[in-house]
């Protein structure tokens, strides 16, 4: 079980975000950032990423390249949920609860459901 913080919209949109290292964010870096709505982020590392791949790897800038692009995904991986958790916030989300849970939806159906477990019955 994993924790996961859930964060609300005025709207009643809810989102989960996976606490500590982020997965994907280590392993996709920019695609990851767009697809989580981090346009800022995400276009920087793109252009990043894409310059430095440009480099030789034979070379001895390449394996300089090579690590630092390492470093890049590593950083992503350690900040990704909390730039994620950040995000939302500035997008007007609200930080309603904590819970396990073994995925995103599971998270967001255990806050559901232990929420109309305490809602007062009429």
């Amino acid at each position: 079980m994993k924790e996961f913080k859930i964060f609300q919209h005025p709207t009643g949109k809810q989102e989960a975000v996976k606490q500590g290292w982020s997965w994907p964010g280590f392993f996709f870096g920019p695609i990851w950032a767009l697809v989580k709505k981090l346009w800022g982020l995400g276009v920087v590392l793109l252009v990043i990423v894409l310059f430095l791949s440009a480099v030789p790897v034979e070379t001895e800038a390449g394996m300089l390249t090579t690590l630092i692009m390492l470093v890049i995904y590593i950083v992503c991986g350690v900040n990704g949920n909390s730039w994620r958790e950040k995000n939302l916030r500035s997008r007007g989300y609200e930080h309603l609860d904590t819970v396990s849970a073994a995925n995103p939806d599971g998270a967001i159906a255990v806050f559901i459901k232990g929420r109309q477990e305490n809602s007062p019955v009429e």
